[in-house]
């Protein structure tokens, strides 16, 4: 072992290892010192020598502190030449987590007397026997307080300081602890550290002022003068940084941005809320943030409930409008947000307020002329409704116009050419015998197509027999005059529908049949109509060539392809408050149309 110096000895006096050990023995075998440090290998290697004498003298060491340190402290234990393995054999250096030993005494955040005296004192008196003699020391370093101060636990590290004085008065040893000076860096730090102090026999400031240390109430002295120097440093540069960002804040001149205290007194304003708001900083500091309301939200207490919500939630946001300084009125976006102590207590607000005075006035604009497009909508699908009505009822007149009218007048007409027929069949030549056949043919061909056009127009099965007869006759015809095979399926559960309902779907198919025979090419479709509920499924469907990709119903303005047909089903889908669909078949096209039932069927 060699150039081993006690902690109290730091003068040129001591220069070998029997004069640090007999200043070991001379030292105060209850010593209680504290060392403050900025750097952590100068402390390791002031512990080091400490707990390094000591052990060099045969006596005992104990270190409880953290890994790092705990590491460290056994490197300088080595590099001094002292067997640290066979110490710890022998039992005489002791090294504790001090995290972990300091939980076995914490209760509720504090140090318990009667578990750190049975803890810690175990430790001690296990360590100073391992020495293996009478008047045998224990040196001991505890990180421990340390730990608590950089938690905050101001009054925990203090009184496990003052049970360490009590420990002494039962147990021998010599104490050294040791905190970071950083850790004091503001100015509330000032009467705690006055505290630790008092709890100590011998207080050492940091390796930078170590040099000019010769009195104890001069080291006493500089220490504090170090600690008030580290808070005056850290308070500098708090406002330094506190000074750039409000002339930040003062140049912004979009925002209105400033403070207030717990109660909504405003203790900051920038340039931005005296442009925005009317208020120079002089007018408006010390006024509550309650003024820039309408008496419609002071009446609902919009203030105060805008606090509470910032105080629980740590911010709140909103819309709505303020009041300038002339009167006027804004529409804003304000954030409040919640500023609080190192405690978590409240110390103001923060508020953030946003002109968004011509954002609202222009989505207003955009809402009434979408309330208005909306108007329109309805309108033209009234009148849609009622032109679609007007067309059913017009096909509905001129069928019975052909049926009555133009149908009778060639029925009597062709019965007038078979009179005529049989009173003349032997007294005209066999030429015009023929040509009266004919016309009699063609008269007997026009009767029926225009009883198919009166049919088509408007089926009188639709009103007599209702749509699934209906539909049956139609598909029938269809497919005797497209050559197209048609499948009809209707569920058996099927029955009368309301009169607007069995137009709607019988023209839809209608229509939808006729584009198929004009444009689809297929030779084949599919009718599928079901009740389900209250609501009907119809789905139609061919195998031709389909619809253009781009025909979507979804895309009306980009495509000018779809017919008035596809178009006209559509609305009377929607007249009816139900769903229309085209889509693209495997081939083919496929047309769904969901219909509500409005009531019970007739």
């Amino acid at each position: 072992m060699s150039d081993f110096e006690p902690l109290e000895a730091r003068s040129t006096e001591v220069t070998d290892v029997a004069d640090a050990l007999a200043a070991w023995r001379e030292s105060d075998q209850h010593a209680h010192i504290v060392q403050f440090y900025e750097r952590d290998d100068f402390m390791v290697a002031e512990v080091g020598r400490f707990i390094g004498t000591a052990i060099g003298a045969g006596d005992s060491g104990i270190v409880i502190a953290t890994k790092p340190h705990r590491d460290g402290i056994a490197q300088q234990l080595a590099s001094h030449g002292l067997n640290v393995t066979m110490a710890i054999a022998q039992g005489r250096y002791l090294a504790l987590d001090a995290a972990e030993t300091l939980a076995n005494f914490m209760i509720a955040g504090q140090p318990d007397r009667e578990r750190f005296t049975s803890v810690i004192g175990e430790v001690v008196e296990r360590a100073r026997k391992a020495a293996g003699r009478e008047g045998a020391r224990v040196a001991a370093f505890g990180e421990m307080v340390a730990l608590l101060w950089a938690e905050g636990k101001r009054d925990a590290a203090i009184q496990l300081e003052q049970l360490w004085n009590s420990l002494a008065e039962t147990h021998s040893f010599s104490l050294h602890c040791a905190y970071p000076m950083k850790n004091f860096s503001r100015r509330d730090h000032s009467e705690p550290f006055l505290k630790i102090c008092a709890e100590h026999s011998s207080v050492l400031p940091t390796e930078s002022y170590m040099a000019v240390i010769e009195e104890e109430e001069r080291r006493r002295t500089v220490a504090h003068l170090q600690q008030k120097a580290e808070a005056v440093e850290t308070e500098v540069a708090l406002r330094l940084s506190e000074q750039r960002f409000r002339l930040l804040v003062d140049g912004i001149e979009d925002y209105a941005i400033y403070s207030m205290d717990p109660q909504g007194v405003i203790t900051s304003w920038n340039a931005g809320a005296h442009r925005i708001k009317g208020y120079t900083a002089q007018e408006i500091i010390g006024q509550k943030f309650s003024r820039f309301y309408t008496p419609e939200d002071l009446r609902q207490d919009l203030p105060a409930r805008v606090l509470q919500t910032a105080r629980e939630k740590g911010h709140y946001e909103g819309e709505g409008w303020r009041v300038r300084k002339d009167g006027s009125r804004f529409w804003s976006n304000v954030v409040v947000t919640a500023l609080r102590d190192d405690t978590g207590n409240i110390i103001g607000f923060s508020k953030i307020t946003r002109d968004m005075t011509e954002r609202k006035l222009l989505m207003d604009r955009i809402q009434q002329h979408a309330e208005e497009l909306e108007k329109a909508q309805q309108s033209l699908r009234r009148l849609s409704g009622q032109l679609l009505q007007v067309q059913d009822d017009e096909r509905r007149r001129l069928a019975r116009e052909l049926h009555d009218g133009a149908g009778q007048i060639l029925a009597a007409l062709n019965m007038n050419l078979e009179s005529l027929q049989e009173a003349i069949k032997d007294q005209i030549a066999p030429s015009l015998t023929h040509r009266l056949g004919e016309s009699i043919r063609l008269a007997n061909q026009v009767i029926k197509e225009t009883r198919t056009l009166s049919y088509l127009l408007h089926p009188p099965l639709l009103d007599e027999a209702g749509l699934r007869d209906a539909l049956h006759w139609f598909v029938g015809g269809f497919i005797e005059r497209s050559g197209i095979q048609t499948e009809l399926e209707i569920s058996p559960n099927f029955a009368r529908l309301p009169r607007e309902l069995e137009i709607a779907i019988f023209r839809i198919i209608q229509e939808s049949l006729t584009n198929i025979h004009r444009h689809s090419g297929s030779a084949k479709a599919s009718i599928r109509l079901a009740l389900d509920g209250n609501q009907i499924f119809l789905t139609i469907s061919d195998q031709g060539k389909g619809m253009p990709s781009e025909a979507t119903l979804e895309e009306p303005k980009k495509n000018r392809k779809l017919g008035v047909g596809i178009a006209g089903m559509r609305e009377r889908v929607l007249q009816l408050g139900g769903q229309f669909e085209v889509a693209a078949g495997n081939p083919g096209t496929i047309i769904k149309a969901v219909f509500p039932i409005p009531c019970a069927a007739e």
